[in-house]
């Protein structure tokens, strides 16, 4: 990294760890002594995309009815969370403008690095991706996220494709890209 573009982020980064609006991280509540957010769901304990593909092959080995609120299937869920490690791999179909990847996008991924949490439409599709039927099997869906995430960690940093909203990520940050993605839609699950 220049040396350029490494003040720009430690600048930014400086700068949104000012902001007020971040809550403290269940880490940091527990090293302070306080209790940590308690939550039901396994998938909010998942830290990186090697746990996903676990919870996902637990999954498949014990199927469970699951429901999610809103419009999307579980399964569809799960096949839009494939399509989009899919896409950093292949490249996303539209870009949004380099502009706004160097500047919004960069400002938002850093706010949901910093937070370790995602917020972003739960039912909006990847710009430019083809649509997922919401009738997909969620074992299809699961099966392909698993897909996705084997082919993810096979893959080299430098073939990563840059993101339609982030722009360029290095490996460690896609995968967390993708991991607070997918943790953001597994937030919905019903149990």
């Amino acid at each position: 990294m220049e040396r350029k573009e490494f003040l720009k982020r430690s600048a930014l980064t400086l700068s949104v760890a000012q902001l007020p609006l971040f809550g403290q991280s269940n880490a940091e509540k527990e090293k302070m002594g306080e209790p940590k957010e308690s939550n039901s769901s396994p998938w909010a304990e998942a830290e990186f995309l090697k746990d996903y593909h676990i919870l996902v092959a637990n999954l498949l080995k014990n199927p469970a009815d699951m429901k999610l609120e809103g419009n999307w299937s579980f399964g569809k869920v799960l096949s839009h969370c494939a399509q989009s490690i899919e896409f950093s791999i292949q490249g996303y179909p539209e870009m949004k403008s380099s502009l706004f990847r160097g500047s919004v996008g960069k400002i938002a991924f850093s706010v949901f690095a910093f937070k370790n949490k995602m917020n972003h439409g739960l039912e909006e599709p990847i710009p430019g991706a083809e649509e997922i039927n919401n009738q997909i099997e969620w074992k299809l869906g699961a099966k392909r996220l698993i897909q996705a995430i084997e082919l993810f960690s096979k893959t080299s940093e430098s073939s990563l494709r840059p993101h339609f909203a982030y722009g360029e990520l290095t490996k460690e940050e896609y995968d967390l890209a993708h991991t607070l993605h997918i943790k953001n839609h597994m937030e919905r699950l019903l149990h």
